[in-house]
């Protein structure tokens, strides 16, 4: 699979293409660009879920802006994303990919 980068950080084509690269085959959920990341991230979780009811044995993942409005989201609903099997992924500026780790205790 060949993905193009696009040159503006931050919109859906951007962190899906740099999603795509990290998680070659997998199912990805991206935010819409929207200027209410809560929105955004729900809209992403709600068709994540759907891909995971749909595809219950292979990997599904959500990636985003590595923003803090998003790392909160996620932070706030890491239980759920791991009930469901469903990875978080931040995407940088440079294009790079870091999964979401819980913080340990």
């Amino acid at each position: 699979m060949t993905v193009t980068d696009i040159a503006t950080w931050g919109t859906a084509d951007h962190v899906r293409a740099a999603l795509e690269r990290q998680l070659e085959g997998a199912l990805v959920e991206v935010p819409h660009d929207d200027d209410s990341p809560r929105w955004a991230f729900s809209e992403a979780l709600r068709r994540s879920l759907m891909l995971r009811q749909k595809n219950p044995f292979d990997v599904v993942a959500i990636g985003m802006p590595d923003l803090l409005r998003y790392r909160d989201l996620v932070a706030g609903s890491e239980v759920t994303l791991r009930a469901t099997n469903i990875d978080a992924y931040f995407i940088r500026e440079d294009g790079s990919a870091e999964q979401y780790v819980p913080e340990t205790e």
